[in-house]
């Protein structure tokens, strides 16, 4: 299950004592919670291109469907004859410009209206305004006209999404086996909960109530106008709650519990003032938004375990398909995380292991590979689960041993042509792109065009890039001062093909005492900087990311000689 823009530190089972999420609670009580989980690829979509395909994306490219070419975990569990099945009310997932996600299951229920779907068309469905038009979202009318038919909190879209689920299981639950993904877009904004959600946690308030926030400096809203924000939000999180208890109550009513693998996530949070922000989009992927919950509910993990292993979203791809009686493809970089119960149940029986007899399936993640270019002669990437395949990094990088999620030392995540972050669960280093971040190249084997919030084929720019395109790859651009969504900035003329962050220096935070990165010690601790760097060569090495990002990130051995 993949709940959309929830924040690990509004669940009770991850220390919040002020939200109410006991149903969460009551599913962490019986599976394992994992302390060190985030993000791969940012926002929306590029986490699910990492969850279809196990790969990291933000070092090829970013918000765009899959590749047509290559396989995602969906198609390889429907070709090991799987049953596959997808409810969702995330209509990005359809949406022009990404949407090819659900092409592969056998069975799809898609739940419209969410944010700005291009659903409801109706002239006659008076639009009402919360707040002053200026803080809401444009897209404040189509979001009215989709909703305007809600009576009663069953209409309310995490309310259909579980439901929905829930009928899907009573009606399966016969199946051999099975893999449900269930997509849920709430909490994301729009921040509308039922009736009667919100108030528990600002009671009283008469003001403007922002609903569906631009994103921005926090302090243009007023403290009020805020913490009613912060209300909405935590009342979606409870309503999200309320409806994904009714699903757990049907898995325990139906016994599925005992064969069936249950796995609870992210794709990022938000902030609510933090850094004078209001948004997902910030200056940094700070740890509100990077670090995820992740719960996993397994007929081997033992009630209540606590994992310490820095995983991210890549990872969820493996241990699916390893629990399924799938192989997973080489090319993939995420490392299944079943060693890590599989251990401790050799430990308690003091045999060893010899076979995998976990067969049902109930989760939310995976995705794909693509082709890329070293120099200019172009190969398919053939990365072993064990080492890389010379060509792309520098191959006398140092790798991970054996593949192993017990053996990673650290973890990168990002989005595309942004910044890269590499963290080994005490420090995080923002390594920044030298001055120009160039080069800079978009890789596909099949999508040119630009993704675009307007859901229209902007073909001119299109032809245009196309002219740009080699079969492998196109030149692009990263400007924005926040991380955005990382679509493809066409290149119009040689000086579009530089570009520089608006705070060019690298930056060093201990996250384990300072989780508000709040103190950069850069300065103050070469060594590490120096360490965490080498860990980012590492990762690319082992996940063959192409050349030119040790390049445009200073990382390359020429780089490294030169002092930078």
């Amino acid at each position: 299950m993949l709940v959309d823009t929830l924040r690990r530190d509004h669940l009770g089972c991850y220390g919040n004592s002020t939200i109410d999420t006991p149903n969460l609670d009551r599913f962490a009580e019986n599976s394992a919670l994992f302390n060190n989980a985030y993000i791969g690829s940012y926002p929306c979509m590029p986490a699910r291109q990492d969850l279809w395909t196990g790969q990291l994306n933000f070092l090829w490219r970013g918000w765009s469907p899959l590749e047509h070419d290559r396989s995602d975990m969906i198609t390889l569990l429907t070709e090991h004859k799987k049953n596959t099945m997808l409810i969702t009310d995330h209509y990005h997932l359809w949406q022009y410009g990404s949407g090819n996600y659900h092409f592969s299951f056998n069975g799809l229920e898609m739940i419209r209206g969410q944010e700005m779907d291009n659903w409801i068309t109706s002239p006659d469905i008076p639009v009402e305004y919360p707040a002053d038009r200026e803080k809401l979202n444009r897209n404040w009318p189509q979001y009215v006209r989709n909703t305007a038919h809600f009576r009663k909190e069953e209409d309310y879209f995490a309310a259909q999404v579980f439901q929905k689920s829930i009928d899907w299981i009573d009606q399966n639950k016969n199946l051999s086996d099975f893999f449900l993904m269930i997509d849920c877009f709430d909490p994301h904004e729009p921040f509308d909960p039922p009736p009667g959600y919100a108030e528990k946690y600002n009671p009283g308030y008469t003001g403007d109530s922002v609903i569906w926030p631009k994103y921005g400096d926090a302090d243009r809203l007023t403290p009020e106008e805020l913490q009613q924000v912060h209300a909405l939000y935590c009342g979606e999180v409870s309503f999200v709650d309320r409806w994904f208890g009714k699903f757990y109550d049907k898995l325990e009513q139906l016994g599925l519990l005992d064969n069936t693998m249950v796995i609870v996530t992210s794709d990022h949070g938000f902030l609510f003032g933090e850094h004078n922000w209001l948004g997902k989009h910030a200056r940094l992927l700070f740890q509100d938004i990077a670090r995820t919950p992740l719960l996993i509910h397994h007929p081997k993990i033992k009630s209540g375990a606590v994992y310490e292993q820095l995983v991210q979203m890549a990872d969820l791809t493996p241990t699916i398909l390893q629990s399924m009686g799938v192989q997973t493809p080489v090319h993939m970089h995420g490392q299944s995380l079943a060693p890590l119960w599989e251990q401790e149940e050799d430990a308690s029986s003091g045999t060893e292991r010899t076979q995998d007899v976990s067969q049902r399936m109930l989760t939310n993640e995976l995705h794909d590979g693509v082709k890329e270019k070293s120099g200019d002669k172009s190969k398919e990437r053939e990365r072993s689960q064990d080492a890389p395949q010379a060509g792309s990094v520098s191959a006398a990088a140092v790798v991970p041993a054996a593949g192993d999620i017990r053996s990673r030392r650290e973890l990168i995540f990002g989005v595309f042509g942004g910044p890269v972050y590499c963290t080994d669960g005490e420090w995080l280093l923002v390594k920044k792109p030298l001055p120009g971040n160039s080069p800079l190249y978009w890789y596909t084997r099949s999508h040119y065009n630009n993704w675009d919030f307007g859901q229209q084929n902007l073909y001119a720019d299109s032809r245009e890039r196309l002219k740009q395109w080699d079969g492998e790859r196109f030149p692009t651009q990263y400007e924005h001062a926040h991380p955005g969504h990382a679509a493809p900035r066409l290149i119009r003329q040689e000086s579009d093909l530089r570009s520089s962050p608006s705070v060019a220096h690298d930056e060093l935070y201990r996250i384990a005492d300072d989780h508000a990165q709040l103190h950069d010690l850069a300065s103050d601790r070469p060594d590490v900087v120096e360490r965490l760097k080498q860990g980012i060569r590492d990762r690319l090495a082992y996940i063959a990311a192409p050349q030119e990002q040790l390049q445009r990130l200073g990382l390359s051995q020429a780089e490294a000689d030169s002092g930078n």
